[in-house]
């Protein structure tokens, strides 16, 4: 069993792919990581299932990230499920290639500490799509 958190990539179109292939010829292959590709023709119920399926196949038990192109996009829009029905998800939005690299660069720390690595080095740069969803699952926890 891997002791690297998994990761799943997701965006419209390549760019999820894209971003992969990258920074696999920067620092070289990386495991447990999924990638995600919506296209004009997919649908959206499949790709949602394609989500879950693929979070409980390749989560081992302690949490998966997940990172994707735009903030309210489909891909975004459907990892918030995720967040919102799952104890060990988190979700960044506004990937970018130096960003990556430094999450898989700290792949072996806990999913709480890849928040802080994010937030410390690139504060700027994503998007913690849970804490925009805080209120709302506050919300719902309240009588």
């Amino acid at each position: 069993m891997s002791s690297q958190l998994p990761i799943i990539l997701a965006s419209h179109g390549p760019f999820a792919q894209g971003l992969l292939e990258c920074a696999e010829m920067l620092i070289g292959t990386q495991e447990d990581i999924s990638v995600i590709s919506i296209q004009r023709e997919s649908n959206i119920n499949e790709v949602k299932k394609q989500l879950f399926d693929t979070y409980q196949r390749i989560n081992q038990g302690n949490g998966v990230l997940i990172l994707v192109d735009l903030l309210g996009g489909s891909p975004c829009n459907l990892a918030s499920e995720l967040v919102l029905t799952q104890n060990d998800v988190a979700l960044y939005c506004g990937i970018n290639v130096p960003t990556f690299l430094e999450i898989l660069s700290n792949r072996d720390l806990p999913l709480h500490e890849i928040h802080q690595v994010i937030n410390e080095v690139f504060p700027d740069s994503c998007i913690n799509v849970g804490e925009q969803l805080k209120p709302v699952i506050q919300d719902e926890t309240e009588l």
